[in-house]
């Protein structure tokens, strides 16, 4: 298993080869997935598409950041409701609206001419 640079080295890489940072980054993630089990594999692939494309959003290396904390915000409060109130997270209640058209003109009303 490839092992990971230096924080000074991945700095460097970040600021000098952002290009190959990302390849180091795709490259670690797929040998990750691949070691994993069969079962995991598609749970983790799924994950995996989800971060890119919250990376994708990210307008700057900071933006990203902020997105990506937040996205992990998110799954540790999902996470969180799981292990200490897990039947919360089927109990959806839906609030359900009517319906309505818009009026509609009456087809046997003569127009009016004006």
């Amino acid at each position: 298993m490839q092992t990971l640079p230096s924080f000074d080295e991945l700095k460097k890489m970040a600021e000098n080869a952002p290009d190959e940072l990302e390849a180091l980054r795709l490259a670690m993630s797929e040998e990750i997935i691949s070691n994993a089990s069969q079962a995991m594999q598609p749970r983790l692939r799924a994950q995996m598409s989800h971060i890119n494309q919250v990376i994708a959003k990210g307008k700057n290396p900071n933006h990203t950041n902020i997105l990506l904390m937040s996205e992990l915000q998110s799954q540790l409060k999902r996470f969180a409701q799981a292990l200490n109130a897990p039947e919360t997270l089927t109990q959806h209640q839906a609030d359900i609206k009517p319906f309505s058209r818009p009026p509609q003109p009456d087809k046997h009303q003569p127009k009016t001419q004006q």
